[in-house]
């Protein structure tokens, strides 16, 4: 009788399975390049370096969905980083240290809940950086401080109506006694007409040891289609007390990357952007982007308040298509800082960047 009841729940099983149309798709990229940098390290000395790609991180994926009727999905992902040059985790101890989470799709939009990238990320990745926000600190550090990339025990809501496309998000602290300290929020909104789109953001972080520092983000960004070129402008606004921003703007290996600011202290940016993508043939594609930052109050930890500062870097990208999958580029970018953001550069006052690089995509 026992062995008869379970053949009857695993038939039920298998029946309702195969109503129920579910997909699940292992996926990810490996970027790999080689990098020349004119200062890596106090002394100004150049180095020659292999490792992850100029505009995106290597990764493997497992993300999924599954029909449960009248337009109604569930879906996860599961998305893990590493560095293709060592084999290692990016985020060491941290498996999916990308992208965690598990929701429901429907004609309501997106709900989702993990660990996921920040409204404000997949805006400026999806739509308005002219990078997709690049992967080297040279190119990566003003939207990924703005952006804060991603962050973990995250509500997040996606949703589109007509020309129009939203996105919210709230992460939780969990901060015993404090629901306020160390949380997240963040809100998106953004109209496209024809080539046309103007997009913008706002995200909030509190300290995960004081409730009283924040970092807050604004931004504004446009872009328009004209035939095959793209071009991309946009704005952030930066007050951060919490002392995060000189760890993102910071290049690795400097004292504000190292070090982080000092939390009570406003740190202001006022940054802008500008960029274009132009597909010169169905195989060639190039990019060209250029950053520039006014600070105020930059704080490093172990050097004080250092006061005002200003940093600008031009990047530019060639790629070509091997295939759908497997593209090979070649990238150049510059910084040059003055006054006290001097100390998110390494060595010198200006860093020179060039690389070659294959990625392939599956």
């Amino acid at each position: 009788m026992k062995k008869y009841s379970l053949l009857l729940v695993a038939a039920g099983l298998a029946s309702s399975g195969a109503m129920a149309q579910t997909s699940v798709t292992i996926y990810g990229i490996v970027d790999t390049s080689i990098r020349y940098l004119s200062s890596d390290n106090a002394a100004g000395q150049k180095n020659f370096v292999i490792t992850n790609g100029a505009i995106s991180n290597s990764r493997l994926g497992f993300k999924g969905t599954e029909d449960l009727g009248g337009g109604l999905k569930a879906i996860f992902r599961l998305e893990n980083g590493f560095n293709s040059d060592t084999g290692t985790l990016s985020s060491a101890g941290t498996l999916f240290s990308r992208q965690s989470y598990v929701g429901l799709s429907g004609s309501f939009g997106t709900v989702t809940l993990g660990r996921q990238q920040t409204p404000l990320f997949d805006l400026m990745a999806d739509h308005f950086d002219p990078l997709t926000v690049g992967n080297y600190d040279q190119n990566a550090w003003m939207p990924a401080g703005a952006t804060l990339v991603r962050n973990s025990n995250m509500i997040k809501y996606y949703g589109t109506f007509g020309g129009f496309a939203g996105g919210l998000s709230y992460a939780a602290g969990e901060k015993a006694g404090s629901v306020k300290t160390g949380s997240q929020f963040g809100a998106t909104g953004q109209y496209t007409a024809g080539p046309f789109s103007i997009g913008g953001g706002y995200q909030q972080t509190i300290s995960a040891t004081n409730s009283d520092w924040k970092d807050t983000a604004y931004n504004l960004s446009l872009s328009y289609a004209i035939g095959a070129a793209k071009l991309f402008g946009g704005y952030y606004r930066i007050k951060d007390s919490t002392g995060t921003t000189p760890a993102y703007f910071g290049v690795s290996g400097s004292a504000a990357a190292t070090n982080g600011g000092i939390g009570g202290v406003q740190r202001q940016d006022n940054a802008y952007f500008l960029g274009a993508t132009f597909q010169a043939t169905p195989a060639w594609s190039l990019t060209a982007a250029g950053y520039y930052d006014k600070s105020k109050n930059v704080t490093v930890a172990t050097l004080g308040n250092l006061g005002d500062g200003s940093r600008y870097a031009l990047v530019g990208v060639a790629e070509y298509a091997l295939s759908k999958r497997t593209q090979v580029y070649g990238t150049v970018d510059y910084n040059k800082a003055k006054d006290a953001a001097l100390t998110e550069l390494v060595g010198k006052d200006s860093v020179t960047g060039v690389a070659v690089g294959i990625r392939h995509i599956f």
